[in-house]
């Protein structure tokens, strides 16, 4: 039966559907948004003759691109989501988006449902230090007081569950870390902030929960699979580096960038004497570091995989391939475009070996 990627395009969207050709699938469609860049596509639509990769354009605010991307599909990876901007575009994009695809699924009957949601959702402001956070912490229960990314996801999240409830379909929702790889290295927000050539690194002795783009895939392809059992599901690699080990990482790749580093406590407390500025100046300068933020992205909680490796994942690369494969590539542009091309995308030799469960 047809598979539907939204968010097709984007830095994880391009890395399932080569992943989902290379596994045999015979019928993709990818949803598109109008003047967006599709020569990753149009190259797995070349390489992978035997899958009928199709493209529909379309814009998920509305329904009717909606209505008829979804008709006739089995199953949907919702990948599509406002990673940055405006706090209105970002919900509109990312709640408004998502609820119109959710009517979709429940008018067509789609059987199975995964989504990519992110940790930001756990409320951990109130948890203590250095915690292991699994699938039942709850979520934020005051995600105004987070990042419009953040309070966008947190939203999606929930709106996905309440749809669930009311409604008879399969739904998985994976929750990732920050994710990195191919010639992409992100600095992620766990690590610091970042203020063009400066690097403020928080907590930087904590790791930091990240996920390789290949392991991150194996556990969408995984998650699609029918004999997946339905659930939420926390996606970070084993082995994870400490926040100074990956900015280290990504500053030895030629990237030019000067660290200044916070321990978490100094963070907290330089927060707080920016909370009492702000009020005093009333909002007179941006939310950039509040003291809410710092115990919920800085708290040194580490993340748990457990329960998505007794579903039957297991990270295809090893946390020290990524990230030599990672860095390596980043500092090394010029290199031959087959060896390149060799480090963007894990496709294991027996994929199905893969979408195996262990309910």
């Amino acid at each position: 039966m047809p598979i539907l990627v939204t968010g097709s395009t984007g830095f994880l969207g391009t890395s399932l559907v080569e992943y989902l050709c290379a596994s045999g699938k015979t019928h993709l469609r990818c949803f598109v948004r109008p003047n967006s860049d599709t020569h990753k596509l149009d190259e797995l639509r070349a390489k992978y003759p035997s899958t009928n990769l199709e493209y529909f354009v379309g814009n998920l605010l509305c329904s009717n691109d909606v209505d008829r991307a979804v008709r006739g599909i089995d199953t949907i990876y919702h990948l599509a989501a406002q990673l940055r901007g405006a706090a209105p575009s970002l919900f509109e994009n990312t709640v408004v988006a998502s609820r119109n695809l959710l009517e979709g699924i429940i008018a067509h009957a789609v059987q199975r449902v995964v989504l990519v949601s992110s940790i930001s959702v756990y409320g951990l402001a109130q948890v203590r230090h250095g915690a292991s956070i699994t699938e039942s912490q709850p979520l934020e229960p005051n995600p105004e007081r987070r990042d419009s990314y953040t309070f966008s996801k947190i939203r999606q999240d929930l709106l996905f569950q309440q749809y669930r409830r009311q409604h008879n379909f399969e739904l998985v929702i994976l929750r990732p870390g920050p994710i990195y790889g191919n010639d992409r290295p992100p600095l992620p927000g766990r690590a610091g902030l970042r203020f063009g050539s400066v690097f403020l690194q928080i907590a930087p002795h904590h790791t930091i929960p990240v996920v390789y783009i290949a392991n991150c895939v194996a556990a969408l392809a995984l998650a699609g699979s029918r004999e997946f059992r339905e659930g939420c599901y926390n996606v970070v690699d084993d082995d994870l580096p400490t926040g100074q080990e990956y900015v280290h990482a990504f500053r030895s790749a030629a990237q030019r960038l000067h660290c200044m580093k916070l321990s978490a406590q100094s963070a907290l407390f330089l927060a707080r004497i920016l909370d009492r500025y702000r009020r005093y100046s009333k909002d007179g300068i941006p939310r950039l570091l509040t003291p809410y933020q710092v115990k919920a992205a800085w708290g040194g909680h580490r993340f748990s995989n457990l329960k998505l490796k007794r579903a039957g994942w297991q990270p295809p690369v090893p946390t020290a391939e990524a990230m030599l494969s990672t860095f390596s590539v980043s500092s090394h542009p010029q290199r031959p475009a087959k060896e390149r091309e060799a480090s963007r995308t894990y496709i294991p030799s027996q994929p199905s070996q893969l979408v195996k469960s262990e309910n």
